[in-house]
């Protein structure tokens, strides 16, 4: 951690979860292949929520972008980077999740 830097990387980055922008004829769509598959007992890879994004706070630059599934992986992964946003330093982050 150089001098200049802040102590945590929650003060460097912010994070966002962003959904996935879908028209009616394509959630429609979605919401067909998702009761099939789950009928079959198959897992769909159409129902993600989008991704969680992390930007610097400074210039809005984006860093990090990971796709994340269903809902309630969405929930587990953006709460796993708002911890380490809050209790690593903004080297540990970067070196964490491979950020240059």
């Amino acid at each position: 951690m150089t001098a200049e830097e802040p102590a945590l990387a929650g003060d460097v980055y912010a994070h966002v979860l962003e959904t996935l922008r879908r028209g009616r004829l394509r959630r429609a769509a979605i919401l067909a292949v998702d009761v099939v598959a789950s009928v079959l007992s198959a897992p769909s890879e159409l129902s993600s929520a989008g991704d969680v994004v992390v930007r610097r706070r400074a210039d809005g630059v984006e860093v990090l972008r990971v796709p994340v599934g269903p809902p309630e992986e969405a929930a587990q992964i953006s709460a796993h980077v708002e911890q380490q946003l809050a209790g690593m330093s903004p080297a540990e982050f970067r070196a964490t999740w491979g950020i240059a």
